[in-house]
């Protein structure tokens, strides 16, 4: 079995992850590949383009570089991933897996951290794989797991059939391409292909799942030379073994196998196509201001450079003769920057922009989340599946270090507008309360917390109150009353409980 295979699906959505990747990397990788991207006019063709000493080269490399491509998929993921953590998400572990919350990958990311990495890769590639893996060189007696993330394009073959007939899809295999780097004795650097298989096998090594069946990994530096058995060894933690895989694969819906679109394509698409209009935009701009000047009844030598226009030129032509500029038209600008001024108009739409309008700051909370609804339903499930799925990995984590896997819970933050609670609003709820309706105190001040107006316990603002001053009466009251006299506002709030 030669690791170099790849699954059907991985061939069908390769594509559309090589188009993610370059877009978001942005115009510095996208202008790297050229024609991929940019396809020459007609006459740079003709003018012999491929070739570094032929016109066609030169008219073409000022055609790329004079292209802006738009930042529209970097500044969308960005945005989105910025709503998405605008309020941190719960996360809630047994004391055994506590450490993790920290360091949860080799690199020491935090948890957090690496939800947000999660996040980032279901908006750009909309798949990604999580493995619980063991450090090399332990740093503690009993060592924890960490978590290691796996690109798309990365996780190049895998199967969940059940031979038995279990109508239940499970993970039995998956291979990962790990190639990288690696520096040599002379300082040069060479790509070193390495192929990390995960599977459940039978104690010989053999690929099983079949009851009984155990994790199995194994790394593999020679593709061609194909799967061995006797390279793979089952990890254990205090003797603890797995009988699923500690992997788990992160979808923008769902975390099985097949894998999803990725949510930004369209917009990548659109960036492209903007790219391509600019280019040629900027061309007939630069053509425009290339205009050739033509002499009629010239008798002299195509090679004459001594024609000169300008101030002080002196032109001498022969009777009838006559001398003009003649360029390229610019009836279609007009048209093109229309097009274009659509198109961007439209990528605006498709990165959630309007999350973050001007006009929402004007906007009630309601109103806002009511016009913005369609747009977060998408990121609403992005949210949860990646969450689900960080989930999932800490629970088989939890399982293989003997904690009670339920102990672990991981919530994401859907809120995803702001919704703070201005003054107004807060007199309009006193009033409707004053007037009968059934709400304390108590739950005035949880509301006044959730919207970020206080940071406080119920009972420690009540502490406050009582600690400080009485608040100012301005000399007294009207008709030389006394201020002792009125009300305490505390005793109310006390005897409303």
């Amino acid at each position: 079995m030669s690791l170099s295979n790849r699954h059907p699906l991985y061939t069908e959505f390769a594509q559309d992850w090589v188009t993610m990747r370059d877009t978001f990397r942005g115009s510095r990788v996208v202008k790297g590949k050229t024609i991929t991207y940019l396809p020459p006019t007609s006459g740079m063709v003709y003018d012999g383009m491929m070739s570094t000493a032929q016109p066609g080269y030169q008219a073409y490399t000022a055609y790329l570089t004079r292209a802006v491509f738009p930042d529209f998929v970097a500044e969308a993921v960005e945005a989105l991933l910025g709503t998405m953590h605008s309020r941190p998400p719960v996360i809630e572990l047994p004391p055994q897996l506590e450490p993790l919350r920290e360091r949860a990958t080799i690199n020491g990311e935090t948890l957090e951290h690496l939800l947000r990495r999660i996040n980032e890769q279901q908006l750009v590639a909309g798949r990604l794989g999580l493995l619980l893996d063991l450090p090399v060189v332990p740093d503690q007696a009993e060592p924890l797991p960490y978590i290691a993330l796996y690109r798309a394009e990365t996780i190049v073959n895998w199967d969940d059939n059940q031979p038995s007939g279990d109508m239940r899809p499970k993970l039995n295999m998956v291979v990962l391409d790990e190639s990288e780097l690696e520096r040599r004795s002379d300082f040069s650097w060479e790509t070193v292909e390495k192929f990390r298989v995960v599977a459940l096998c039978d104690p010989d090594g053999r690929m099983s799942s079949a009851a009984g069946s155990l994790y199995a990994t194994g790394l593999f530096k020679d593709k061609d030379a194909g799967y061995n058995p006797e390279g793979m060894v089952f990890p254990s933690i205090r003797g603890n073994v797995l009988d699923q895989l500690p992997f788990v694969l992160v979808n923008t819906k769902d975390l099985v196998s097949s894998p999803d679109d990725p949510p930004l394509l369209g917009l990548a698409n659109l960036a492209l196509a903007v790219y391509r209009g600019e280019a040629d935009y900027r061309q007939n701009l630069f053509m425009q201001g290339q205009d050739t000047f033509v002499i009629i009844g010239d008798t002299g030598s195509i090679d004459d450079d001594t024609k000169r226009v300008g101030a002080g030129a002196l032109l001498r032509l022969p009777q009838g003769g006559d001398a003009k500029y003649v360029g390229v038209g610019g009836s279609g600008l007009a048209e093109q920057r229309q097009a274009l001024e659509n198109d961007r108009n439209q990528a605006m739409v498709r990165t959630g922009a309007l999350l973050h309008s001007g006009s929402a700051q004007r906007e009630s909370g309601d109103a806002l989340r009511i016009r913005v609804a369609a747009q977060t339903a998408s990121l609403n499930t992005i949210a949860q599946s990646g969450a689900a799925g960080l989930e999932h990995l800490l629970r088989v984590a939890a399982e293989w270090v003997g904690a009670d896997p339920m102990a672990v819970n991981v919530r994401p933050n859907l809120e995803f507008t702001e919704n703070t609670l201005d003054g107004k609003s807060l007199v309009d709820i006193m009033s409707a309360r004053t007037m009968g309706a059934p709400i304390s105190l108590r739950s005035v001040h949880g509301l006044m917390r959730d919207r970020g107006l206080t940071k406080l316990e119920y009972e420690e603002e009540l502490d406050e109150i009582e600690s400080e001053p009485p608040p100012a009466t301005g000399g007294g009251t009207e008709e030389g009353g006394d201020p002792e006299d009125e009300a305490d506002p505390l005793a109310d709030k006390k005897e409303d409980e």
